[in-house]
């Protein structure tokens, strides 16, 4: 298919295949009812392609337009210089998850503060030492900071188990219940 689509051929096609439209525009099909937009352009010598929107929500028209207006923020004009789109949006995608992370999450020393204060009140007087001061001497030195939960495969947390075995190990366990 040589040449710009049309509308009807766009609605045709159902092969799985990118389609070109022509100035970078492309058609990708990737099933009959699966079908989305993209930019492909080269900047400092890689190719990206820039996702325009599914078929559904964005027409050929739209697509042109949407096309037209990526290719001036790539190439840039006299008086800016052109940026990477594709790279500009995965920088602020990571900003916007480190934000969330930063507000969301607490670290782990902060939520065991809370899980000592929520249980104070029915622990022995000797478990109210142990907790506080075993948390002190062995985590918060090696995770207290941490506050990502998929930080626990780190090699930080290993050693840190690695010390409270070792060290926690010189006395006999407690007998468990049956």
């Amino acid at each position: 298919m040589a040449g710009r689509l049309k509308p009807l051929d766009v609605e045709r096609l159902i092969k799985p295949g990118k389609y070109a439209d022509g100035g970078g525009l492309y058609l990708i099909v990737t099933g009959p009812t699966s079908k989305s937009w993209s930019y492909r352009y080269w900047k400092d010598g890689k190719e990206r392609w820039h996702g325009l929107g599914s078929l559904k929500e964005v027409s050929l028209k739209d697509a042109r337009l949407a096309r037209d207006a990526a290719r001036l923020r790539v190439k840039g004009d006299r008086s800016t210089a052109g940026v990477d789109i594709v790279k500009e949006r995965r920088k602020a995608r990571e900003e916007a998850k480190a934000l969330v992370a930063k507000v969301v999450l607490p670290t782990f020393e902060e939520c065991a503060e809370d899980y000592i204060r929520a249980n104070w009140s029915t622990w022995s007087e000797k478990h109210r030492d142990q907790w506080p001061s075993s948390l002190k001497r062995y985590a918060y030195a090696t995770i207290g900071e941490t506050d990502d939960p998929r930080d626990q495969a780190q090699p930080h947390l290993r050693s840190a188990g690695a010390d409270l075995g070792g060290e926690a190990g010189d006395r006999e366990p407690r007998p468990r219940p049956n």
